[in-house]
């Protein structure tokens, strides 16, 4: 039976890959902040920033065959968004480096790595220049750095660059998310909502079948790039999404875009290359909108009320 660690267990994504279908057959251990109500499972290394000597203690008493590490955050002051995504991998990839026989590691990159990429270049490959723009792009885009370091050190390190995840649970602040928290509140009485730029099309991949591609290329016997895009390869507007949300509330809601939310960096098109999927034989699935918004905004009303 494979032998998996995993960070970011009880995130957005880390949730999913344990409720996996895909997952039957590994056995997971899971780094952890905090007690749970699975000692059999869950390793505690405390509040963090966890260094090589808590993961040194989780890899010891997981003996992975692989590590995904998930773990870091999204929003916040660069400082804290520094010391959530970059420190900890800085740790791992530490303690790996002192193992005779380390495990192969997966680590989370992000689509933000890439920053302004103009549409000549879609859908971006792998290779392309990162010159990140956010301050999370550059805490992923140095974890990034941090691991292609390592693996030129011979260390077995992959970063699996996620786009744009959607489905139950998405952090509040994400695009579709908000939208649907906003047109909950206001269509009790069929009011307005106001929004940013959505004339951009955005690459969204169903956090599911992420979870899927993740496991697959744990399982997978080599890993023939440092970096993968873990994207659908698809591109959908924004505002067809709002728009087919609003008519899923079957209320009245107007839209206004509120100029104090427009951004003058925001890029009209951002889609992935999933040439390197296919060609390890992964062809990922685009998310099932028609089915995923309703979803969405119940999870909105869930949370509003």
């Amino acid at each position: 039976m494979m032998r998996i660690l995993l960070t970011g267990s009880s995130g957005f994504l880390g949730r999913h890959i344990l409720a996996s279908p895909a997952s039957a057959g590994i056995s997971f251990r899971c780094a952890t902040r905090a007690e749970s109500s699975r000692p059999d499972r869950d390793i505690v290394l405390g509040p963090g920033p966890w260094g090589r000597t808590e993961f040194e203690h989780a890899l010891a008493v997981s003996r992975p065959d692989v590590v995904i590490h998930c773990a870091g955050a999204t929003h916040g002051e660069a400082r804290l968004l520094f010391e959530a995504n970059a420190v900890p991998t800085a740790g791992l990839l530490a303690a790996l480096s002192g193992m005779a026989n380390p495990p192969r590691t997966i680590l989370l990159g992000s689509a933000a790595e890439y920053g302004y990429v103009s549409n000549d270049a879609m859908p971006v490959r792998e290779d392309h220049p990162c010159q990140p723009r956010s301050d999370y792009g550059i805490s992923k885009y140095t974890q990034t750095l941090l691991g292609l370091a390592a693996a030129e050190r011979g260390l077995p390190v992959m970063v699996a660059r996620l786009f744009n995840p959607v489905g139950l649970g998405m952090p509040p602040k994400l695009a579709l998310p908000s939208f649907a928290r906003r047109i909950v509140k206001a269509s009790g009485t069929d009011g307005v909502i106001k929004v940013g730029n959505l004339e951009v099309s955005r690459d969204f991949i169903d956090v599911r079948e992420a979870a899927h591609l993740l496991i697959a290329l744990a399982c997978a016997r080599h890993w023939c790039w440092p970096i993968l895009n873990l994207c659908s390869g698809h591109a959908f507007r924004l505002d067809v999404l709002l728009n087919s949300m609003i008519t899923a509330c079957g209320k009245r809601i107007d839209v206004q875009v509120d100029p104090e939310l427009l951004r003058s960096d925001d890029m009209p098109l951002l889609v992935g290359s999933t040439e390197r999927l296919l060609a390890v034989g992964l062809a990922p699935e685009p998310p099932d909108f028609e089915s995923l918004l309703p979803q969405i905004l119940a999870d909105a009303e869930n949370a509003c009320h």
